[in-house]
């Protein structure tokens, strides 16, 4: 009788302080870990240019070319462009640095982009299949605006 009794108390004391602590630790624990305000600095910072001059002047000329009639779009994504399923898509992760697009009828007429990568040489053979103007360019060199403003279309 003896013993059950210091059994049930040494059990009610151990529970008392062993188990309750440890519970009230680890809760303790957790909030601390879940409700910690986030004070690490990431290198985040705000670009005040989004353009080198040379692009930024391409791209005044590019607008100033064709007037009213066209719009133009910087670093656009080819499923942007192209209508494709998800694994397509993931293959040819192309983007171009400007595209040509028509007002009236929202055309992709002409894309001007740089296709040195081997990424972006997979991409040229969509241009023909679906009969698309492209100007191939290679970035920090001079340009011919003659060129251009014989590949847009009238």
């Amino acid at each position: 009788m003896i013993t059950s009794v210091f059994l049930s108390y040494a059990f009610i004391y151990s529970v008392l302080f062993i188990a309750v602590p440890f519970i009230l630790v680890v809760f303790i624990m957790t909030c601390i870990k879940f409700f910690k305000p986030d004070t690490e600095d990431h290198a985040i910072k705000f670009k005040k240019t989004l353009f080198d001059t040379q692009s930024f002047d391409f791209l005044k000329s590019l607008k100033t070319m064709v007037g009213g009639q066209y719009d133009v779009c910087c670093n656009v994504p080819i499923d942007t462009v192209f209508e494709m399923d998800a694994q397509t898509a993931a293959e040819n992760h192309a983007r171009f640095d400007y595209v040509v697009i028509d007002h009236d009828s929202s055309e992709v007429k002409l894309v001007i982009s740089d296709f040195s990568e081997q990424d972006d040489a997979n991409a040229k053979s969509l241009f023909e299949k679906f009969n698309i103007k492209l100007v191939e360019i290679v970035r920090g060199k001079p340009y011919d605006m003659q060129m251009l403003k014989q590949s847009l279309p009238v």
